[in-house]
């Protein structure tokens, strides 16, 4: 039985070579498509000179066997430098694998890996989802390119063809940003009924033909009532525009194409794609989020940019130092000191995270308290004790500074200054101890100089 298994394994081996040699001839394995092959991340970036990793990552597949699948990048602008079996099909180094990678094949700018388990059914099987790949890049030139998965075919024990989807990847530097603008708007004066204006905009684009994105908020607190085209592309030739708005789950869907010819109909470098206009419903606050943004360039390679979502809010938050004592305010050098802080929510919500209490002596930082959640008009009072052992004499300001809490507008009242602390030198006590030795010292003298006379 030992000699079969090896021997089993030998043949799985000789044959697992014969096809990446010859290619595959084998039989589709028919049924509904639940298996991806994909490249993870989606994007990358790295500057010239930098290497960067991409996983090659199998998801939702059932008893496979060996997969062979090849990757192809702009070879201007990208080098592999090294190629690693993932831990998928070996379970973590618990089976034995047979992993050929083959660099610059078929042709430069491409790769071919081959991996096969060598055991015996049913055992020799990876069921689930995980790495079949990891690749490594050096980045040549500036650039974008697709990392383009092709001629993927996964096999089962019997050898046949695994149905299954493949997702590519892409890499670019430098990378497109879509970002909100301004990214931030916290103004409790946009009350319900109000409205407010936020830009679409791009940076770091290169030829792009065609752009699109998806943005969700909370539609319990805004609703859109108007979206217009930028001039980022439209600055180029015609365009077709689509926005979509649903009001009921709030979200948008907006897309723009140039239908001019490429290449002269793309556009390059930063601009606003376009503008919307929210109406308050209530007050509150949410995120401006981004999904599913995209940018195609004249090539037709797919660019997923950079996102930045935006924040709105409508309420009212602020915390405030109101009162900093220091106890007592005249000391000698040496001597230890209370600071007392009080700390206020003057806003219309409970802080959602700890403020940090900063606490300074002319500039000089002294240490950093910390208050709890307060809920509206509660106040805080903290304390820090402090030594003066090294300090001159003189007059010294304290100083406390409260951390900005998220959506703050209001910042002149988290800082409070007190002055002043004066330091005074220690009193000189009188010297007993060195009198009494002196005197001695002339008692002694004397008493001496009398018994030398007397000898004499």
């Amino acid at each position: 039985m030992e000699k079969a298994n090896l021997k089993g394994k030998s043949f799985a081996l000789v044959f697992f070579i014969m096809l990446l040699i010859f290619g595959w001839d084998t039989v589709n394995v028919g049924g509904q498509v639940t298996t991806k092959v994909y490249v993870d991340p989606v994007m990358s970036t790295a500057m010239p000179g930098e290497r960067f990793t991409v996983d090659i990552n199998i998801a939702d597949v059932t008893d496979l066997w060996a997969f062979n699948l090849k990757l192809m990048w702009n070879p201007d602008v990208l080098n592999v430098t090294k190629i690693t079996e993932g831990s998928f099909l070996n379970a973590e180094e618990k089976y034995n694998t047979f992993f050929v990678p083959k660099k610059d094949f078929p042709e430069k700018g491409s790769l071919q890996v081959g991996c096969t388990l060598s055991g015996e059914p049913s055992a020799a099987v990876a069921s689930g989802s995980g790495t079949l790949v990891t690749v490594e890049f050096i980045v040549n030139e500036e650039g974008a390119t697709p990392l383009q998965l092709y001629d993927t075919e996964l096999l089962n024990y019997d050898l046949y063809k695994m149905p299954h989807t493949t997702e590519d990847g892409s890499f670019k530097y430098p990378v497109s940003e879509i970002s909100v603008n301004p990214p931030s708007i916290s103004d409790p004066s946009l009350t319900v009924g109000n409205t407010f204006n936020i830009n679409i905009s791009i940076t770091g684009a290169k030829e792009i033909y065609a752009w699109s994105f998806n943005m969700s908020w909370d539609n319990a607190i805004l609703n859109v009532t108007g979206i217009d085209e930028g001039t980022f592309l439209n600055q180029e030739g015609t365009y077709n525009t689509t926005f979509t708005t649903n009001e009921e789950e709030g979200f948008i869907y907006a897309n723009c194409t140039l239908s001019g010819e490429p290449p002269a109909a793309s556009a390059s470098g930063n601009g606003r794609l376009a503008s919307i206009t929210f109406l308050v419903k209530a007050i509150g606050s949410t995120l401006l989020h981004f999904d599913n943004a995209v940018l195609l360039n004249y090539d037709g390679v797919t660019v997923i940019p950079i996102t930045k979502d935006g924040y709105f809010s409508s309420i009212l938050r602020d915390v405030a130092i109101i009162s900093v004592e220091v106890a007592p305010n005249e000391v000698k050098t040496g001597d230890s000191v209370s600071i007392s802080v009080v700390a206020k929510n003057e806003g219309a919500t409970t802080f959602d995270r700890s403020v940090d209490i900063s606490i300074y002596y002319n500039n000089s930082f002294l240490g950093t308290l910390g208050i709890p959640d307060l809920n509206p008009g509660a106040e805080d009072t903290l304390t820090f004790n402090w030594s003066t052992k090294d300090l001159s004499e003189g007059k010294y300001s304290i100083k406390a500074v409260a951390s900005q809490i998220f959506g703050e507008t209001d910042t002149e009242n988290n800082v409070y200054i007190y002055e002043y602390l004066v330091v005074i030198a220690p009193e000189q006590s009188f010297p007993f101890t060195l009198v009494i030795i002196i005197a001695i010292a002339i008692v002694v003298g004397i008493v001496g100089f009398i018994f030398v006379r007397k000898r004499h």
